[in-house]
């Protein structure tokens, strides 16, 4: 395995044979700044307009990483009042541009924080999805060969004549194995050991069996509790490894070293963005995010074919 800090451009890897790597072991290197092209590709905050940016984080390459904002509702948790919240709706977007690459698994995880040291900021009050959900269950039948020798010997005291004798038997097992492609999602607390939930996170594992790669879409939905109106930020992380292919494990954020991209700032002065469909804002505790969640494999366009 190459050094972290031999720089190499692995651009080039693209012409490399497909069939070659589907049995070769995933790579555990960080992303430097030379890679894919618009692999160390930032997303800061605009200057004039900072506060809650609609583009996470945007990686593309052989392989392409997209986090997307497509809603942010601000309001009362419930209708008594004195208790505030925020919905946010996230698109993960896990794309391969080459034939042969893959994403093997994908760790995302965003923590909430006030944007002053020491106050707790938001608290995590549900997600979706969350738990341990599956996907493409495959199942496969293995036959396994066992074998076992005795070896029986004895050797003579004069002349040195030795005889041996030896017995075996094979046993044959046929059994069914089974596998899927999973997403588990999460509540957590993050950076601190005191205070409420502030951080939500999703783990997607490919199908190893079938090497599916993970899901190449999942929405997500997060409900957060709020006691004032003031700002606050959210760092946002995603850590993937790909196949061998891609030579590396490319790395957004996190892992000892501070966020490659700007922390998301939320304002709760903004007025919602309701691209989804309209929301109560009187009373967002009561809101379903399951009914926003998706997780999608891959999309077939069943009309591609048209006659004239």
């Amino acid at each position: 395995m190459a050094s972290p800090h031999h720089e190499e451009d692995y651009s080039s890897n693209d012409e490399i044979d497909d069939e070659q790597d589907d049995d070769l072991p995933s790579f555990d290197i960080s992303l430097r700044e030379k890679g894919d092209h618009g692999s160390s590709f930032r997303t800061e905050n605009d200057p004039s307009a900072p506060y809650q940016r609609s583009n996470y984080i945007e990686r593309k390459g052989a392989i392409d990483i997209r986090c997307s904002c497509l809603d942010v509702i601000h309001g009362q948790f419930s209708s008594e009042g004195g208790i505030f919240a925020t919905l946010i709706v996230l698109q993960f977007r896990f794309d391969a541009r080459k034939r042969a690459r893959r994403f093997q698994s994908a760790d995302i995880e965003l923590e909430f924080k006030s944007m002053k040291p020491g106050e707790s900021g938001p608290e995590v009050y549900s997600i979706a999805p969350v738990g341990k959900m599956s996907l493409v269950p495959t199942t496969q039948i293995e036959e396994v060969s066992r074998k076992a020798g005795l070896q029986l010997g004895a050797a003579a005291p004069i002349g040195g004549i030795t005889a041996t004798g030896s017995v075996g038997w094979e046993k044959c097992v046929v059994r069914d194995t089974s596998d899927e492609t999973v997403v588990i999602g999460s509540i957590d607390l993050k950076g601190r050991n005191w205070g409420p939930s502030n951080c939500a996170s999703w783990t997607l594992l490919e199908n190893e069996t079938a090497k599916t790669s993970v899901p190449s879409s999942l929405r997500t939905a997060i409900l957060l509790k709020r006691k004032d109106e003031k700002p606050f930020q959210c760092v946002v992380k995603i850590d993937a490894v790909v196949d061998a292919k891609s030579r590396m494990e490319r790395m957004f954020g996190g892992k000892g070293r501070d966020p490659r991209d700007d922390p998301v700032l939320f304002d709760p002065e903004i007025e919602p963005t309701n691209k989804l469909r309209e929301y109560d804002l009187e009373d967002l505790g009561s809101f379903d995010v399951e009914s926003v969640c998706d997780v999608t494999m891959t999309t077939l366009f069943n009309e591609a074919v048209k006659q004239k």
